[in-house]
């Protein structure tokens, strides 16, 4: 009755409102033997053993579509099938109870929670499943109709008059379907628009705060660098220097006094030597001096220089008009991923491409180490996977890492073109 449908998660609060569609549908199965015990104490629906056997039929379809829908296991393994297969039981199911019981009059009347049937297909799809639905729900009744009539119990054998009313009722239903599931959809469909712009405008205000705090960082990093270049720096510069004058000045110094000035003299050049290379890494300009092509070329030149690994790039010379969040954000991605193949790979062969082009900007590391297993990362550095995960979450990029024990690791950061 109803085609493939979409592939979308399921709308917040629909499976609940399916839920308590079940348990009404419940309670009124419930009140039907007592509504019509008080208007009709020889009502066919219980004279009638077929109808009756029919009755349980019913109410066992709701207890087994209220056990599907309470089971979060089934939703698991069904996975995009499990709410269509749930609407098409329940619309089926409530089809034929309209067409062999309440024809006969009772209490139990099932058009209204067909209604509900049609809301949550509006509110889960697109306006063509609900033409489905309707349409469909409509052929399932003309068939029944056609193919198998109403129990032709004496007292309510159809004449042409209560046919014609039941067409018309077909018709009408089908029109109020239509109008209903259309005026649904749209209001679904405004929300949807106004979530996705809620989420683009906190998905760009994350980015920007992202920026400023970079930007921020990288100033204030910048200027404690140039207080201890003009302070510390040239503090040590000078007495090393001056130790020199020293020995220079002080010929012949005793060979103690030689020895504790010679050791003063190499511990303020390392401590001079330290400082100067602790400056360097701190103004963390790689990006803002050489931009992200030629930063990314740096450091995987410098990786091989310190494992002695075989490393193949893969860069172009230059790449204009990225944002500083998104060079940053694949800047210390290629960082931290070379850091772990330094650490725990033991590779031979490290390969590192960066693409840009229409489709976005995409970089690519791989490595021919020990691997790991992705789902449980790497021992002892799960915090620097999951940073990882969380700069690509911030500019809307997709990390993915595909891993396993002793066949090497790939890393691939992916930005669409189109990405907010």
């Amino acid at each position: 009755m109803m085609e493939a449908m979409n592939k979308d998660q399921l709308e917040p609060g629909l499976l609940q409102i399916f839920r308590w569609y079940v348990i009404l549908r419940g309670i009124f199965y419930l009140l039907t033997p007592l509504t019509n015990s008080l208007f009709d104490s020889k009502h066919p629906l219980y004279s009638e053993p077929e109808l009756s056997l029919m009755a349980i039929f019913f109410v066992v379809n709701i207890l087994l579509l209220g056990a599907y829908l309470f089971n979060p296991w089934v939703q698991r393994f069904l996975g995009n099938a499990y709410l269509p297969v749930a609407l098409i039981v329940a619309a089926v199911g409530l089809i034929l109870e309209q067409h062999y019981i309440s024809g006969m009059r009772g209490f139990w009347q099932p058009l209204p929670f067909l209604y509900i049937l049609l809301l949550l297909v509006a509110w889960q799809y697109r306006f063509s499943y609900v033409l489905v639905f309707t349409f469909g729900t409509l052929l399932l009744d003309i068939v029944l109709m056609q193919l198998s009539p109403p129990p032709q119990i004496p007292r309510f054998i159809p004449s042409e008059r209560e046919l014609s009313m039941v067409y018309g009722r077909m018709i009408t239903s089908t029109v109020s379907y239509l109008v209903l599931g259309y005026v649904v959809n749209r209001m679904i469909t405004a929300q949807r628009a106004q979530r996705q712009k809620l989420s683009d405008a906190n998905l760009k205000l994350v980015q920007h705060a992202a920026t400023v705090e970079q930007l921020t960082l990288s100033r204030e990093r910048n200027r404690i660098s140039r207080e201890l270049h003009d302070t510390l720096a040239h503090t040590l510069s000078a007495l090393a220097v001056q130790f020199d004058a020293l020995s220079t000045v002080m010929e012949p110094l005793p060979e103690k006094a030689r020895s504790l000035i010679e050791r003063m003299q190499q511990t303020t050049r390392s401590g001079l030597d330290e400082t100067r290379r602790t400056l360097r890494n701190l103004r963390a300009s790689p990006l803002e001096e050489m931009g992200l092509s030629l930063a990314i070329r740096a450091i995987s030149q410098d990786f091989a220089a310190r494992t002695a690994c075989n490393v193949e790039l893969e860069l172009p010379d230059t790449i204009e008009g990225l944002v500083p969040d998104v060079e940053q954000c694949f800047y210390r991605v290629a960082q931290e991923a070379l850091a772990n193949i330094a650490r725990h790979a033991a590779a031979q062969n490290v390969s590192v491409c960066l693409t840009h082009n229409k489709a976005g900007l995409q970089m690519t590391i791989a490595d021919d180490g020990r691997g790991f297993d992705a789902e449980k990362g790497i021992p002892g550095d799960r915090l620097g996977m999951q940073g990882m995960y969380e700069r690509a979450g911030i500019i809307g990029a997709r990390l993915r890492v595909e891993s396993s024990p002793a066949a090497g690791t790939t890393l691939e950061l992916t930005l669409a073109e189109n990405a907010p």
